[in-house]
């Protein structure tokens, strides 16, 4: 029989192009979690076969689920399912919704190019209604709800291969479509003569996660505006009144500051990246950067600070220039993190991050501007500000420090973060694998020698192509395990073996 598009299937963006064929193997909810003691794969020889599994992950409306009770967690997600079949040696994947667990909605398609993932997966991902996959299942005398309801019970493992096993065949042709996008950069010139040449860079990435996507942590709403009010449009707004603030001042600074509203940081720091290979003022000339992520959310007087200790006095510098705002100062030393201030600090440009704290709305559609605290943050530009001309008064180029850190706070076993391993990726353009753009004091990938540069191209069995390969390989293991590490350096095969440890 023959499908119709956007009828019976619809495939993913990150579909493999091409056509693929194989037999039919229902794999449960397609997911490997060593940490959990579950996998639908145990046993089922998935290598070129078309997987069929269930969307979401087993037990979602138990509080008591071992994967974290109602709240879905990564193995939920499309990608980690696709790229779980991919490492299983499947030909394609097909997805169904678990209609049973959501009987409200029916069996829709999802709409194409609304789950955002890797450009192309060398496995076919096509979306499949509930009741084509059922006449699949009609000859085992079994529906796709009633193995749901069978895992859900006692999380046992429902997956076997059809027989009479129909084949399938699937013929996918995605085109790809890039985009351009800006930094947008302003620079207030200095008027201190030979150091005017030198500057500060104060950024902010005004991009969101728009109808949400991987990144949304509201799976169920996924297609809805991602408002992004606190993240990013609350730095943003701030980096444009530090702007009007400081062209006003009476104080004529000696050192250019360059204001940097940044793109593509919810996409990977891309924007911040790009600038750090471009830079307005060459990196050298860069006395410091400053970050304002999310500022505008504070809670009892409270704010964050990062990256005081990447260059000697920063933090006396911040603790002076507080006492005439009075916020609550928690601060920490590392100039890492998952904001644009970790471009600027693998470069060794030393940094400062500004946070007003998480909250139940990030990377969420309630993230709305009505819930921001102006007041707030507006002092925390005053602060900034405080900050710069501070810099500015210094007469040497503050020196970096490099920081240990201990391994970074991941979620727990159904978070699916999986073990500590330490390195930065670069997300700038490659072509196969995963570059570093630095290697963390002191962490697994440290200890084995790996480097900023090196090339991640296999980890243990798995060829690593992207970011996403990386990622699911690395939670496919437990902290203890040693994972043998193929990268290239400098063109040339290294192999390491890493020892990977527990987050702290």
């Amino acid at each position: 029989k023959e499908l119709t598009l956007k009828k019976d299937y619809v495939p993913f963006s990150f579909s493999a192009h091409g056509t693929f064929e194989g037999p039919l193997v229902f794999m449960g909810y397609g997911i490997t979690a060593p940490d959990l003691n579950y996998d639908d794969y145990k046993g089922i020889d998935a290598k070129g076969k078309v997987v069929v599994v269930l969307r979401h992950e087993p037990q979602e409306d138990d509080e008591q689920s071992v994967f974290s009770g109602k709240q879905l967690t990564t193995h939920a997600t499309f990608i980690s399912k696709a790229i779980n079949a991919k490492n299983h040696g499947a030909a394609g994947l097909v997805l169904v919704n678990d209609v049973g667990n959501h009987p409200g909605k029916g069996d829709e398609l999802i709409r194409f190019g609304r789950q955002a993932g890797p450009e192309e997966l060398s496995v076919a991902v096509v979306h499949v209604k509930a009741a084509v996959v059922d006449e699949w299942l009609k000859p085992s005398g079994q529906s796709h709800d009633e193995l749901r309801q069978a895992i859900d019970k006692d999380l046992s493992s429902r997956s076997f291969a059809l027989d009479p096993s129909p084949r399938l065949a699937l013929s996918v042709d995605v085109e790809r479509i890039r985009k351009q996008v800006a930094n947008v950069i302003g620079i207030l010139p200095g008027n201190g003569g030979n150091l005017a040449s030198q500057a500060i860079v104060v950024g902010a990435h005004y991009d969101h996660l728009g109808l949400g996507g991987e990144n949304s942590l509201a799976p169920n709403s996924v297609g809805e505006i991602h408002h992004g009010a606190d993240d990013n449009a609350s730095g943003t707004s701030g980096l444009l009144e530090l702007a009007r603030g400081l062209s006003r001042r009476g104080v004529k600074l000696d050192r250019s500051v360059v204001l940097a509203a940044f793109a593509g940081e919810e996409a990977g720091l891309l924007g911040s990246n790009h600038y750090t290979n471009h830079p307005a003022v060459p990196l050298d000339r860069t006395l410091a950067m400053i970050n304002l992520d999310m500022i505008g959310r504070v809670s009892k007087n409270r704010l964050y600070v990062g990256g005081t200790g990447t260059s000697p006095g920063f933090r006396a510098l911040v603790e002076d220039a507080n006492r005439s705002v009075g916020f609550e100062l928690k601060d920490f030393a590392s100039g890492y993190g998952a904001s644009d201030h970790m471009s600027f600090t693998v470069r060794e440009v030393p940094v400062l991050f500004f946070f007003s704290g998480l909250h139940s709305d990030y990377h969420r559609p309630s993230d709305t501007w009505e819930k921001i605290e102006a007041k707030e943050g507006a002092r925390i530009v005053q602060l900034v500000a405080s900050i710069v001309e501070e810099i500015d008064r210094t007469t040497e180029k503050p020196l970096f420090v490099r920081v240990a850190e201990p391994a970074p706070h991941g979620a727990g076993g159904g978070g699916g973060y999986g073990p500590y391993f330490g390195s930065i990726p670069d997300f700038g353009e490659i072509e196969n694998g995963v570059r570093f753009a630095d290697v963390r004091d002191g962490s697994p990938a440290g200890k084995a020698g790996l480097k900023g540069g090196d090339v991640l191209i296999e980890f243990g069995d798995k060829k690593i192509e992207n970011l996403y390969d990386f990622t699911y390989a690395l939670r496919a293991h437990k902290p203890g395990d040693k994972v043998q590490v193929t990268v290239l350096r400098d063109g040339q095969r290294v192999t390491r073996d890493v020892t990977l440890e527990e987050r702290k």
